[in-house]
């Protein structure tokens, strides 16, 4: 049954129709029921290559979940859900793979890992839109490293307050740098990296907190990665974010929930 909610809209079933809502989206999403079965997609020989396509999704779908944890501090910064739109960016590095048979073709970040650079994770006010000036970046896959210099911030000049975001009165930089391996076609719905890989292998760096309204010196952000991988058939991604927070007391800032920017901003 359907229900009216005065200030969300419209959620539940009606006939053949199903209404539901995200917190990343102002709308009331539409879909209809039905569809094949879960049986005849399974066995069907006309559903062959639905069978394929859902195998090679489920691979940049554990891609997607490695790099979210990669990026881990900086996706409570987006504003929607950004694991679809990651599967997205990994699909041409999978496409790459000629020599595995379709359906199986693997997800090697490592042949191409800078098709991932600009990846924001907001789509109200990008990162970019926030601070106007580049930003250098370094990474080293030889020692595990990476630097973000981040030029000084003028409000007004190359640094603004987001849109339709709360106003906050303080602002910090933060850097990640994450690991994420290749992964390989192990069976039908499932990859998996070589052995020795653990997920949330990252390191973040986090400046001191500074009022918007007088900005900040430049700055640079370094970062190291404790753990070495057993092979090198891995990414090293590297993301830079915008935190805000509000005074607790004279002493203490608190960053703001839902409240921020943030992008990839350089891989190798």
């Amino acid at each position: 049954m359907a229900k009216f909610n005065p200030n969300f809209g419209l959620n539940g079933s009606l006939g053949n129709l199903s209404f539901y809502t995200r917190w990343d989206m102002e709308d009331v999403i539409t879909r209809t029921k039905g569809g094949a079965s879960k049986e005849k997609i399974r066995t069907s020989p006309k559903f062959a290559r639905t069978r394929e396509l859902n195998s090679e999704f489920a691979g940049r779908a554990s891609a997607s979940q490695w790099l979210m944890h990669a990026c881990w501090p900086h996706k409570a910064l987006a504003d929607y859900n950004i694991a679809g739109p990651l599967n997205t960016r990994v699909k041409p590095i999978q496409v790459m793979d000629t020599e595995s048979p379709r359906g199986q073709r693997n997800v090697r970040l490592s042949a191409n890992p800078r098709l991932l650079e600009g990846f924001s994770f907001n789509r109200r006010t990008s990162f970019d839109a926030v601070v106007r000036n580049p930003v250098g970046w370094s990474i080293s896959r030889e020692t595990l490293s990476a630097t973000v210099d981040i030029p000084a911030l003028l409000p007004g000049i190359n640094f603004y307050k987001p849109e339709k975001q709360p106003v906050c009165p303080m602002f910090s930089v933060t850097a990640v740098l994450g690991l994420v391996p290749d992964l390989y076609y192990v069976r039908k719905n499932t990859y998996q990296p070589a052995k020795g890989y653990e997920l949330n292998v990252y390191k973040d760096a986090v400046s001191d907190w500074y009022p918007m309204m007088k900005g900040s010196a430049a700055m640079s952000l370094e970062m190291q990665l404790d753990t070495v991988p057993p092979d090198l058939a891995f990414s090293l991604v590297l993301s830079i974010g915008i935190r805000f927070g509000t005074m607790v007391d004279a002493n203490t800032v608190e960053q703001v929930k839902r409240t921020g920017v943030a992008k990839i901003i350089g891989a190798a």
